[in-house]
C-alpha cells in the first residue's frame, strides 16, 4: 500500500506547556492575524496565559509562509472524529496540546498539484489547533515559533 493511502492518524504535539489546559475545551482561540508575511494564532487558557503561534518563515522568495490554513467549528468538521482526552504522548498532562496529522486528507489535496506536492516538499505537515469548539488547521513545511505571554 502506498504511504499516502493509509488512514489518517492524530499524533499529540506539545512543543510548549505554558497554557494550562488538561482538556481541549480549557483553551480558547482568541485571535487569528493573517498578514502577507506571517500567520499568527493566539490561544488563551482559563488563567489568562496566552500563546502566540507564529508562522513567518519563507524557505525561498517564491514560497509562502504556510501552504494553506482553514478554520472550522468542531460540529462543522466531519473529518475530525471524537478525540479521546486521555491519549498518551503528553509531556505535561496539565498543559494544552496540539496535533500533527499523519496521512491527512488535507495534505492529499496537494498531491495532485504537479508543481507543489509532498514529493517536491516532503517535510510538509498538517498541524491542528483544537479548542472546545473550534479547529484551526495549518499546512506548513516547518514548525512555527511559540511566544508565551500573560494577559
Amino acid at each position: 500500500m502506498h504511504s499516502f493511502d493509509k488512514k489518517e492518524k492524530l499524533h499529540i504535539w506539545q512543543p510548549v506547556i505554558n497554557l494550562k489546559a488538561k482538556y481541549l475545551y480549557d483553551i480558547n482561540l482568541t485571535n487569528v492575524n493573517r498578514h502577507s508575511d506571517y500567520l499568527k494564532i493566539t490561544l488563551e487558557d482559563l488563567q489568562d496565559n496566552q500563546l502566540d503561534i507564529i508562522y513567518d518563515q519563507r524557505i525561498s522568495p517564491v514560497e509562502y509562509y504556510v501552504w494553506a490554513f482553514r478554520f472550522s467549528t468542531e460540529t462543522g468538521n466531519f473529518d475530525i472524529r471524537y478525540i479521546e482526552e486521555e491519549i498518551g504522548g503528553r509531556v505535561d498532562p496539565e498543559a494544552a496540546y496540539f496535533f500533527k496529522m499523519e496521512n491527512s486528507k488535507y495534505l492529499k489535496m496537494f498531491d495532485s498539484n504537479p508543481i507543489i506536492n509532498r514529493k517536491t516538499h516532503p517535510n510538509l505537515e498538517h498541524h491542528l489547533y483544537i479548542t472546545g469548539d473550534e479547529i484551526f488547521e495549518v499546512l506548513s513545511d516547518y514548525e512555527p515559533r511559540f511566544v508565551k505571554k500573560k494577559k
